[in-house]
Protein backbone atom coordinates (compact mmCIF):
# COMPACT_ATOMS: atom_id res chain seq x y z
CA UNK A 1 0.00 0.00 0.00
CA UNK A 2 2.48 2.47 0.75
CA UNK A 3 4.40 1.87 -2.61
CA UNK A 4 0.78 2.63 -4.49
CA UNK A 5 0.72 5.98 -2.49
CA UNK A 6 4.34 6.67 -3.21
CA UNK A 7 2.97 6.17 -6.57
CA UNK A 8 0.30 8.26 -6.73
CA UNK A 9 2.21 10.90 -4.88
CA UNK A 10 5.20 11.17 -7.82
CA UNK A 11 2.08 11.34 -10.67
CA UNK A 12 0.33 14.25 -9.14
CA UNK A 13 3.57 15.67 -8.88
CA UNK A 14 4.40 14.89 -12.62
CA UNK A 15 0.97 15.69 -13.93
CA UNK A 16 1.48 19.26 -11.72
CA UNK A 17 4.62 20.22 -13.25
CA UNK A 18 2.77 19.83 -16.49
CA UNK A 19 -0.10 21.82 -16.30
CA UNK A 20 1.73 25.20 -15.67
CA UNK A 21 3.22 25.08 -18.78
CA UNK A 22 1.26 26.20 -22.24
CA UNK A 23 2.46 25.76 -25.66
CA UNK A 24 2.33 29.06 -27.55
CA UNK A 25 2.10 29.61 -31.59
CA UNK A 26 4.40 32.08 -33.41
CA UNK A 27 1.34 34.48 -33.38
CA UNK A 28 0.91 34.13 -29.88
CA UNK A 29 -2.17 31.55 -29.63
CA UNK A 30 -1.96 28.99 -26.83
CA UNK A 31 -1.98 25.87 -28.37
CA UNK A 32 -2.93 22.48 -27.30
CA UNK A 33 -0.96 20.41 -25.31
CA UNK A 34 0.02 17.86 -28.18
CA UNK A 35 1.44 20.12 -30.74
CA UNK A 36 4.07 19.70 -32.75
CA UNK A 37 5.32 23.00 -33.70
CA UNK A 38 5.68 25.93 -31.09
CA UNK A 39 7.43 28.75 -30.84
CA UNK A 40 6.96 30.02 -26.77
CA UNK A 41 6.13 28.17 -24.06
CA UNK A 42 3.38 30.65 -21.03
CA UNK A 43 4.53 29.63 -17.53
CA UNK A 44 1.33 30.26 -15.77
CA UNK A 45 2.53 29.57 -12.29
CA UNK A 46 5.30 32.22 -12.67
CA UNK A 47 3.37 34.77 -15.41
CA UNK A 48 7.02 33.98 -17.63
CA UNK A 49 6.96 33.60 -21.52
CA UNK A 50 9.73 31.54 -22.65
CA UNK A 51 11.61 31.24 -26.29
CA UNK A 52 11.61 28.09 -27.50
CA UNK A 53 14.77 26.65 -29.64
CA UNK A 54 14.52 24.90 -33.18
CA UNK A 55 17.05 22.34 -34.56
CA UNK A 56 16.62 24.95 -38.08
CA UNK A 57 19.02 27.65 -38.88
CA UNK A 58 17.79 30.92 -37.85
CA UNK A 59 17.59 33.18 -35.02
CA UNK A 60 15.75 30.96 -32.76
CA UNK A 61 18.30 28.05 -33.48
CA UNK A 62 19.74 25.93 -30.42
CA UNK A 63 23.50 26.45 -32.42
CA UNK A 64 23.92 29.77 -31.76
CA UNK A 65 25.82 31.31 -29.04
CA UNK A 66 26.81 34.77 -27.95
CA UNK A 67 28.94 36.82 -25.84
CA UNK A 68 26.93 38.73 -23.05
CA UNK A 69 27.04 43.03 -24.17
CA UNK A 70 24.16 45.32 -22.70
CA UNK A 71 25.76 47.91 -24.15
CA UNK A 72 28.08 49.23 -21.50
CA UNK A 73 29.70 46.65 -20.28
CA UNK A 74 30.44 43.21 -21.95
CA UNK A 75 31.91 42.10 -25.55
CA UNK A 76 29.95 43.20 -28.71
CA UNK A 77 31.85 41.20 -30.70
CA UNK A 78 34.29 38.14 -29.48
CA UNK A 79 36.54 36.37 -30.87
CA UNK A 80 34.62 33.25 -30.23
CA UNK A 81 30.80 34.74 -31.03
CA UNK A 82 30.87 33.85 -34.30
CA UNK A 83 27.88 30.88 -34.19
CA UNK A 84 25.11 33.41 -34.07
CA UNK A 85 22.20 33.93 -37.15
CA UNK A 86 23.90 37.31 -37.92
CA UNK A 87 27.10 36.24 -37.95
CA UNK A 88 28.01 39.59 -36.62
CA UNK A 89 27.12 41.28 -33.70
CA UNK A 90 27.06 37.71 -32.20
CA UNK A 91 25.94 39.77 -28.47
CA UNK A 92 23.06 39.19 -26.27
CA UNK A 93 21.67 42.75 -27.01
CA UNK A 94 21.99 42.11 -30.52
CA UNK A 95 20.05 39.08 -30.18
CA UNK A 96 17.19 40.09 -28.27
CA UNK A 97 16.63 43.11 -30.38
CA UNK A 98 16.39 41.27 -33.08
CA UNK A 99 13.50 38.93 -31.11
CA UNK A 100 11.47 42.16 -30.60
CA UNK A 101 11.42 43.23 -33.94
CA UNK A 102 10.72 40.25 -35.41
CA UNK A 103 8.03 40.03 -33.04
CA UNK A 104 8.15 36.63 -31.94
CA UNK A 105 5.12 35.25 -30.62
CA UNK A 106 3.43 38.52 -31.28
CA UNK A 107 5.63 40.34 -28.79
CA UNK A 108 8.27 42.47 -28.49
CA UNK A 109 9.42 43.24 -25.00
CA UNK A 110 11.74 40.35 -24.96
CA UNK A 111 14.61 40.27 -22.70
CA UNK A 112 17.69 38.29 -21.32
CA UNK A 113 16.14 36.42 -18.04
CA UNK A 114 17.62 37.18 -14.09
CA UNK A 115 19.20 34.22 -12.73
CA UNK A 116 16.03 33.66 -10.79
CA UNK A 117 13.89 33.36 -13.18
CA UNK A 118 16.18 31.05 -15.16
CA UNK A 119 16.68 29.02 -12.78
CA UNK A 120 12.71 28.41 -12.57
CA UNK A 121 13.32 26.16 -15.89
CA UNK A 122 15.80 23.77 -13.81
CA UNK A 123 13.83 20.50 -13.74
CA UNK A 124 16.43 18.38 -11.57
CA UNK A 125 16.31 14.36 -12.51
CA UNK A 126 18.53 12.08 -14.04
CA UNK A 127 18.64 13.28 -17.46
CA UNK A 128 20.25 16.06 -19.17
CA UNK A 129 19.47 19.06 -19.65
CA UNK A 130 17.41 19.82 -16.87
CA UNK A 131 14.79 21.37 -18.29
CA UNK A 132 11.20 19.68 -19.09
CA UNK A 133 12.12 18.83 -22.87
CA UNK A 134 8.13 18.17 -23.43
CA UNK A 135 7.96 21.89 -23.54
CA UNK A 136 11.85 22.81 -24.30
CA UNK A 137 13.22 20.38 -27.11
CA UNK A 138 16.39 20.98 -28.59
CA UNK A 139 17.60 22.59 -24.75
CA UNK A 140 21.95 22.34 -24.64
CA UNK A 141 23.34 20.67 -21.52
CA UNK A 142 25.26 23.93 -21.71
CA UNK A 143 25.56 27.55 -19.99
CA UNK A 144 22.75 30.19 -20.37
CA UNK A 145 23.26 33.81 -19.94
CA UNK A 146 20.86 35.59 -17.10
CA UNK A 147 20.90 39.50 -17.03
CA UNK A 148 22.76 39.41 -14.47
CA UNK A 149 26.14 40.96 -13.87
CA UNK A 150 28.78 40.61 -11.60
CA UNK A 151 31.22 43.52 -12.88
CA UNK A 152 32.35 45.13 -16.12
CA UNK A 153 33.55 41.62 -16.93
CA UNK A 154 31.70 38.76 -15.46
CA UNK A 155 28.21 37.83 -15.90
CA UNK A 156 26.26 35.01 -14.32
CA UNK A 157 24.98 32.11 -16.20
CA UNK A 158 22.96 29.20 -15.37
CA UNK A 159 24.57 25.50 -16.68
CA UNK A 160 21.57 23.06 -17.63
CA UNK A 161 23.87 20.07 -16.43
CA UNK A 162 24.22 20.74 -13.21
CA UNK A 163 21.51 23.41 -12.71
CA UNK A 164 24.14 25.61 -10.37
CA UNK A 165 25.29 29.26 -10.77
CA UNK A 166 28.42 30.20 -12.34
CA UNK A 167 30.15 33.42 -12.98
CA UNK A 168 31.89 33.56 -16.85
CA UNK A 169 33.72 36.15 -18.64
CA UNK A 170 31.19 38.29 -20.85
CA UNK A 171 33.94 37.64 -23.79
CA UNK A 172 32.76 33.78 -23.76
CA UNK A 173 29.92 32.70 -25.66
CA UNK A 174 27.02 30.96 -24.13
CA UNK A 175 23.69 30.09 -24.99
CA UNK A 176 20.45 32.26 -24.30
CA UNK A 177 16.88 31.73 -23.72
CA UNK A 178 14.88 35.22 -23.98
CA UNK A 179 11.59 35.78 -21.95
CA UNK A 180 9.33 37.95 -21.20
CA UNK A 181 6.15 38.83 -18.88
CA UNK A 182 3.18 37.38 -19.99
CA UNK A 183 0.48 40.16 -20.21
Amino acid sequence: MDNFIIFLFILTLSIGANAKLFKVSDQGNILKHNAKDWSCVLDDQSKLVWEVKKTKKGLQSNQNTYTWFDGKTGVENGEYSRNCNQAQSCNTQSFINALNKNTLCKSINWRLPSEAELKTLLRYGDTEPLINTNFFPNTKSKPYWSSDSVNADIAVDVPFFYGGTQGSDKSFDSYIRAVRNAK
